[in-house]
């Protein structure tokens, strides 16, 4: 009965740590562009035997050394998370490579929910967090199985993890999605299952802060982003009060030297002045030693989780 009340005590205890501390986080959302043999003008190809005679042939090293610069200049003692969009399954095998070990990921390929087609993954270093739980659903009608939604160009999923900070405890859960680019049907109704599936996570896991990254394929004014903000459930970092630093406001770019139009995005919630405290936050540049490493320019944030 001793040993019991004791243990009963620790729990406690450690729950009350939890939310006592507050922990840092850096997010990151970036559209890596898929590994393709049909480049477009400016593109150079993810990897291929002529990189072993000229590095600056390739996007591999020049990208997984942006991601790791990302990481490295992260406050101190902040925690990173990057949701990835347009991941072939040999492109995340190179990111963690080239990462290196510490790092690990959840979600799978969209196609056979195994190793076809594209991920949208959530990177996250082992050292300083523990997985507690994941999961990964269809945007369709029929989340729990391979399928299209609603007329949509190709499937589309939503990768999901709870997440545990090693040290304080502290856990919160972080969500990652690639919106459909042909139908606005499928965009609208997606983003329902997204918030629906983060809401189903919450129900067992929660209460727990929520970040949520992803390519939207809907600019501010759009289907997906005004869906998603009407529903009251997130905010997106733009709007949090956050400083936003650097020059740039576009996340497309194509692979020119321009923006085109804003879809990604790093949004908090659910009601993101009780879990988070949103500091700053940036769109860096895709060039990197004069290669533009993919079509979209990456976003970094920095925030605490309370």
């Amino acid at each position: 009965m001793q040993l019991g009340r004791l243990l009963a005590y620790f729990v406690l205890g450690q729950a009350a740590l939890a939310a006592a501390v507050s922990l840092p986080l850096r997010i990151v959302t970036f559209n890596i562009r898929y590994a393709t043999s049909s480049l477009e003008s400016n593109e150079k190809p993810w990897w291929d035997l002529f990189c072993f005679i000229s590095s600056s042939r390739c996007r591999e090293r020049r990208l997984v050394g942006l991601l790791q610069s990302i990481s490295d200049a992260a406050p101190a003692g902040a925690v990173t998370i990057m949701g990835l969009q347009e991941v072939l399954h040999n492109q995340l095998s190179d990111i963690k490579n080239g990462l290196g070990s510490n790092w690990d990921h959840v979600g799978f390929g969209r196609d056979d929910g195994a190793e076809s087609g594209e991920y949208s993954p959530i990177l996250y270093r082992t050292d300083v967090l523990t997985l507690v739980y994941s999961e990964m659903k269809w945007l369709s009608p029929t989340p729990d199985v391979v399928s299209y939604g609603w007329n949509a160009g190709s499937r589309r999923v939503v990768t999901i993890g709870v997440f545990q900070d090693i040290t304080t405890g502290k856990r919160f859960i972080h969500a990652d999605t690639h919106l459909d680019n042909v139908s606005s049907e499928a965009r609208i109704e997606g983003i329902k299952v997204v918030v629906a599936r983060i809401e189903a996570v919450q129900a067992i896991y929660g209460p727990l802060g929520v970040t949520l990254t992803g390519d939207f394929n809907s600019d501010p004014n759009g289907d997906a982003y005004s869906t998603l903000q009407n529903l009251g459930y997130l905010t997106e970092i733009w709007n949090s009060g956050a400083q936003r630093l650097g020059t740039n406001q576009l996340t497309y770019t194509g692979f020119t030297t321009t923006g085109i139009s804003r879809i990604d995005y790093i949004w908090l919630g659910p009601n993101p002045d009780t879990f988070y405290s949103a500091q700053q936050f940036e769109i860096w540049s895709n060039i990197v030693d004069g290669t533009i490493v993919s079509d979209h320019r990456p976003i970094v944030a920095d925030i605490t989780l309370l």
